[in-house]
């Protein structure tokens, strides 16, 4: 009967383990918190990411990493998160994790829009669009390893700069401070002190004076406090003034808004009639438009289109700006209208300018026959015309390449900038009269904010001139009898605004418009 005995003992033993190990199953959470929203993201580098790592917004686990795997030469991880998470569309995910050497884990960063509920969501399977990546261990100790031999030689130097100072300090100093104690007994401290001794005793003659004339201004305090109580007095009854005004103004606005209560009503029955139409025949062309979900649709889908369109345009940076532009032999003016688009890496840009000047257009030549004799009449027109830039650019440091359309011929272009662009140099390649192309150098440099001053020499590379202009036989007004060509200089002056300063001039500019209406 032991055998029994034993057999019962170890069957009540293992009921215990497995009731224990069922309880304690039971009170551990599942790691696994994804339920059916999935969406991926895509990094460059996602060492120490695994399956099953963690997925967190704000702190708090929302999902799981479930696959990890390789699209051209980045990484894609897919995540299988809550289907009660809300997710905007332009959130950002990037890589963390716990330790130096621990495995990591996404995070997922929603934008201030989100917060507020606005904005278009994630929906499921879409992916992540924005990604920020973060720094590996791999890097960290690359890094590390590269800054050890640096830290060795510097420690080197120290050395090197220690045993210099101290035959330096057993030599030089120890003769400048006997040097020191030598001028010290001789007068060279008590003397700037006796000099700073009746400073302060002029200092302190001087805060006397100041004191009298205090105490002698004290009888007219009381008659500059009267003309200031008089002035308060007169600012409260001008207050009172125009609140009466304001109030006499909303009370005339009030009875506008009566008189435009029946155009109100009328309109409301044209629309009732537009949407309803005549009982015998329903609505009318304009009704069934109105009422038809098709369109509606359609029209929808076209705003959201247009609002995606503007949201993209965040992740530009323009410019806006004038600039005037005087010659210094063809005494003519040129204006131009600038605008510059940059993306916010700064990167790439478009510039956009329309010019008038007295430069005009190509001249038309032309050639005609005088009536009655073997001379001919040869004529040169030039036209005052508008003409317009439009060039795409790529920046690499300071220098800034430029290429495409300048002043309506095809041109080239390149700028160093200095100091955030408050100096600028610039060349420009393009078209010309002329055999030989146009070469404009010009220099700009701020002096106050937004303001520049502009100079420079036009067509460097072609010959100055003057082409006369004939008036013909009959003795009729001119403006000039001559047309300078080729190389110019010129000065002027420009004005640049960007995304900022065009904000604060609306609201400067808009208040103050506002309140001279109001």
């Amino acid at each position: 009967m032991r055998w029994l005995s034993r057999a019962v003992t170890l069957a009540v033993v293992a009921a215990v383990v497995t009731v224990a190990v069922l309880f304690l199953r039971a009170r551990v959470p599942d790691a696994k918190v994804g339920e059916g929203f999935r969406t991926y993201a895509i990094f460059r580098d996602a060492s120490r990411l695994a399956v099953g790592s963690p997925v967190v917004i704000a702190g708090v686990r929302v999902g799981d990493i479930t696959r990890l795997g390789i699209e051209g030469d980045v990484a894609r991880v897919d995540m299988l998160l809550k289907d009660d998470v809300d997710i905007p569309a332009d959130a950002f995910a990037t890589r963390r994790a716990d330790s130096l050497f621990g495995d990591s884990y996404i995070v997922i960063i929603p934008n201030d829009a989100a917060g507020s509920g606005q904005g278009r969501r994630l929906k499921d399977g879409e992916p992540i669009a924005h990604v920020e990546e973060g720094g590996s261990t791999d890097n960290t100790l690359r890094t590390i390893g590269r800054a050890l031999p640096r830290i060795d030689r510097g420690l080197e130097t120290v050395h090197e700069v220690a045993v210099d100072g101290r035959t330096y300090v057993q030599g030089p100093v120890r003769g400048r401070l006997e040097a020191a104690d030598r001028w010290v007994a001789e007068g060279g401290l008590a003397n700037p002190l006796g000099r700073a001794n009746d400073a302060m005793r002029r200092l302190e003659e001087g805060t006397a004076k100041a004191a009298q004339a205090v105490h002698d201004a004290v009888p007219d305090l009381d008659r500059r406090l009267r003309n200031l109580d008089e002035a308060v007095a007169s600012a409260r009854t001008r207050i009172h003034d125009a609140n009466a005004s304001i109030a006499t103004g909303l009370a005339d606005a009030r009875a506008g808004l009566d008189r435009i209560d029946p155009i109100v009503r009328d309109m409301q029955e044209v629309a009732y009639a537009i949407d309803e139409g005549k009982a015998e025949t329903g609505p009318g062309r304009i009704g069934r438009l109105v009422n038809d979900r098709e369109l509606a649709d359609a029209i929808e889908d076209g705003t959201e289109t247009l609002r995606d369109a503007a949201a993209n345009l965040n992740y530009f940076k323009s410019f806006l700006g004038m600039r005037a532009e005087a010659s210094r032999f063809s005494q003519g003016m040129r204006v131009y209208a600038t605008a510059e688009l940059r993306s916010r890496a700064g990167d790439k840009f478009f510039l956009v300018e329309i010019v008038r000047s007295d430069l005009g257009d190509v001249p038309n030549d032309s050639l005609s026959e005088q009536p009655g004799s073997p001379l001919f009449t040869r004529r040169q027109t030039i036209t005052d015309t508008l003409r317009f830039s439009l060039q795409f650019g790529k920046q690499f440091g300071p220098l800034a390449l430029r290429g495409g359309i300048k002043d309506s011929t095809f041109g080239l272009g390149a700028d160093l900038l200095f100091r955030q662009g408050r100096v600028r140099l610039s060349a420009d390649l393009f078209g010309s009269y002329q055999p030989t192309p146009r070469l404009k150098l010009a220099a700009s440099i701020a002096i106050i904010d937004n303001m520049y001053i502009v100079a420079g020499v036009d067509d460097a590379l072609n010959k100055p001139g003057y082409l006369p202009v004939v008036a013909g036989n009959t003795p009729v007004p001119n403006f000039f009898d001559e047309v300078r060509y080729g190389r110019d200089y010129f000065l002027g002056a420009a004005l640049r605004f960007n995304d900022e300063d065009l904000a604060l001039l609306l609201r400067i500019y808009g208040a103050t418009i506002l309140s001279l209406l109001l």
